[in-house]
């Protein structure tokens, strides 16, 4: 399921951003007709203790990547009660309470400046912009698209979140598993000024984004499953990738999700299309990335002998470097970074499918320890 939103979680935090004085003129609000009525509905609470405690935490977080994640965890303001069906995401700000004194000053703001109203009153305005972005969202069917190319099925939610305030850093993309095994997705989009000037959030970028980020919600689980071992292990491939692939299977995942990503774009629109992708990708430069998509071209050829992108993994990695160094586990540890009864349940779906096909010992490893 895919959803476009403008969510107040995210918006109350650009608010409280738009109020604080020590930003401006670092942030200059968006040259939209709601971006104007919230600077003018919001205005008597300048002085109010949570845009102070918001300025103190922008300092520690400039990017508002922490804070973004805290809310979004969260319920919809004023109550912004941690969401227990993500208990498996919860990270150190959430086991601390690090936040908890700036999350009960949002709250006050929220009661105190009636928050929600004049939310709800200002979002009426930016409609034409939302209905654009639903439009471009259903007449691309991107999940029926991806799940048709890799022969997976994707089992959770997207949300496409429409937030002019969240500047700063604006974008932001985030996957987690639920606790039920279904995934949670989330994409924060920027308005860009568009070809007449006006500003817009379906951007030329805004397949690509969306394409990489449900890809990961589909394969990185494949990924984990042969290669979970390889979560600690370098990757030495000099300073373009190591800049972006935290250790081997990032590298990987990241990788294959790109590659997939470009093979959509070409046959939507084009193989130039896909060669001007291929060669925007922070990976342009090293031969790998482009060997997955030729090899990706070769999957395309043979959906009778493989299903799906999975049933192909392994000749993917062929065509990737070794870990540089004996990753700390190993094949017959059969480790598992799922957590939860969901997600176990949702892994060994896949898993068992592999198996029919494949004898490889990390999966069957990994059998016995879900099991």
């Amino acid at each position: 399921m895919l959803e476009v939103l403008l969510d107040p979680r995210l918006e109350l935090l650009g608010v409280l951003d738009m109020l604080d004085p020590g930003r401006k003129p670092a942030f200059v609000p968006p040259a939209l007709a709601y971006a104007k009525e919230l600077e003018r509905a919001f205005a008597p609470f300048k002085g109010h203790a949570a845009v102070k405690l918001n300025a103190k935490w922008s300092k520690d977080d400039p990017d508002q990547s922490r804070r973004k994640d805290a809310l979004m965890k969260r319920s919809a303001p004023p109550a912004l009660v941690f969401d227990e069906t993500m208990g498996s995401n919860k990270g150190e700000d959430e086991r601390s309470g690090t936040l908890e004194p700036w999350l009960t000053a949002l709250r006050d703001f929220t009661k105190d400046s009636g928050f929600m109203k004049s939310f709800a009153a200002c979002a009426k305005t930016l409609e034409p912009e939302l209905s654009a972005l639903r439009a471009r969202a259903k007449q691309a069917d991107y999940i029926g698209k991806l799940e048709r190319y890799t022969g997976e099925t994707y089992d959770g939610r997207y949300l496409l979140l429409a937030s002019p305030l969240c500047q700063k850093g604006g974008v932001l993309n985030r996957i987690w598993s639920r606790d039920d095994g279904t995934s949670e997705i989330l994409s924060v989009l920027k308005p860009e000024p568009g070809p007449d000037g006006k500003l817009t959030f379906v951007d030329e970028d805004l397949d690509a984004c969306v394409w990489h980020e449900l890809a990961h919600g589909v394969l990185d689980l494949t990924a984990n499953l042969y290669h979970q071992e390889e979560q600690d292990t370098p990757l030495d491939l000099g300073p373009e990738l190591s800049r972006n692939c935290r250790n081997w299977l990032h590298g990987m995942r990241e990788h294959l999700v790109r590659s997939v990503m470009i093979r959509l774009i070409a046959l939507e629109s084009g193989e130039k299309e896909g060669e001007k992708r291929l060669k925007q990708e922070d990976f342009s430069q090293a031969p790998y990335l482009k060997a997955f998509v030729e090899l990706l071209k070769e999957y395309e050829k043979s959906r009778d002998k493989y299903a799906t992108v999975s049933d192909f993994y392994p000749k993917l990695v062929a065509a990737f470097p070794k870990p540089a160094a004996k990753p700390k586990g190993s094949a017959a540890s059969g480790s598992s970074p799922f957590y939860t009864e969901g997600q176990r349940a949702a892994v060994l779906k896949r898993l068992e499918r592999l198996l029919l096909t494949s004898k490889d010992a990390r999966l069957v490893a990994r059998r016995a320890t879900l099991s």
